[in-house]
């Protein structure tokens, strides 16, 4: 058990970490619409709305993290089995959160890609 935290865990960990961050981030983007770089002054008047996000502390302390977590996981895996395994959960993470989150649409493409992300994360697993 110990093993799996220390590789596959913090592998997920950090995808979740990264995953949350990016949906934090479109969030706010979202909210504010598209950036306006006709002037300095519109581009910066936005840049300040986008700070003022209290998540997005949270979201930056998280962006920061996901790394280290990686980091931390790789001393304990092969890199060719930990970063498809990182990606793999990032791409459903970052899913899950746009579906669930943010409204956007669950087509048949995107059931078939999960399938095809979850078993390739088994093929990963199996030895």
């Amino acid at each position: 058990m110990k093993v799996f935290f220390l590789t596959w865990g913090l592998i997920i960990l950090s995808a979740l970490f990264d995953s949350y961050a990016a949906f934090v981030v479109k969030t706010k983007f979202n909210e504010l619409g598209h950036i306006d770089f006709s002037s300095f002054r519109s581009f910066w008047s936005y840049v300040v709305g986008f700070i003022r996000n209290p998540k997005l502390l949270l979201a930056v302390t998280a962006f920061v993290a996901a790394p280290g977590l990686w980091f931390l996981a790789l001393n304990r895996i092969d890199l060719s089995i930990g970063y498809p395994i990182l990606v793999g959960f990032h791409l459903l993470f970052v899913l899950v959160f746009g579906i669930f989150a943010l409204d956007e649409s669950f087509t048949w493409n995107k059931m078939i890609g999960v399938a095809l992300v979850l078993s390739s994360l088994y093929f990963f697993y199996k030895k």
